[in-house]
């Protein structure tokens, strides 16, 4: 066979995250406020020039940063706002210890996020990659931690979820993680020799996911991510067994 003239093609933009950027700075200047709807896919598509299957796979990424929820019938709207600064506050001791309800959302995280973070590493990109590492940097506070700590938490698992490429698991893992807020804000509230350091414990922990993630190795990915979620779930009290 003669040799083929094949040379590298220049990579351009991924559409999705053009949108993706542009609808985040209307919602950071304020143009789109929280409780505001989004245009319709029709409307975005016409204007942005690009197919409508690029603005569904735009705002499920803006969904799985927690920028933009979803009403069945409505359509997408922003999400409310976050408090940044918020001191964290502990809640009942009895949502962190003896609720079978909870235990079981950590073994189905275990499940769900282990496959997502191996998924995510097969399909990583420079660009997939950076609001992860982003989300990561966030955990990093003076002081105490806050609601911004608790946020870049979350944010760092959906957006994990969200580089998987697959849409099931970033709705199950966001559904899975939102009930969890209150109970991570208040473990991050808890004081002392024994509590002090568990902010800085996840945030190591997510960083050896990135690491995994940045070299594309996916079998390290879904072991460091589940292991990451056993060792959150004893930190709440409760042992489960990663399979």
């Amino acid at each position: 066979m003669a040799k083929l003239n094949v040379l590298p093609v220049e990579r351009r933009p991924h559409l999705a995250e053009h949108i993706v950027h542009a609808l985040s700075d209307e919602i950071e200047a304020g143009r789109l406020r929280p409780g505001d709807r989004l245009p319709t896919e029709l409307f975005l598509s016409e204007n942005f020039g690009v197919s409508r299957n690029v603005v569904r796979e735009a705002i499920a990424t803006l969904r799985a940063r927690g920028l933009v929820t979803s009403r069945q019938g409505l359509g997408a709207f922003v999400a409310a706002a976050q408090p940044s600064a918020e001191p964290l506050q502990p809640i009942s001791a009895q949502l962190l210890e003896g609720d079978d309800t909870i235990r079981n959302m950590f073994e189905v995280r275990a499940a769900l996020e282990g496959q997502a973070a191996a998924l995510a590493a097969l399909h990583m990109t420079p660009r997939k990659l950076k609001p992860i590492q982003e989300a990561v940097e966030r955990m990093r506070f003076e002081g105490a931690p806050t609601a911004a700590t608790v946020n870049a938490d979350l944010e760092f698992h959906r957006a994990v979820a969200a580089a998987s490429g697959n849409d099931y698991l970033v709705a199950l893992i966001r559904t899975v993680l939102e009930p969890m807020r209150p109970l991570i804000a208040s473990n991050f509230a808890r004081h002392g020799p024994m509590f002090g350091h568990i902010p800085h414990d996840a945030r190591a922990e997510h960083e050896a996911v990135v690491r995994a993630l940045a070299e594309r190795d996916a079998p390290l990915a879904r072991r460091l991510m589940g292991e990451h979620i056993v060792a959150a779930a004893a930190r709440f009290g409760y042992e489960i067994t990663l399979y």
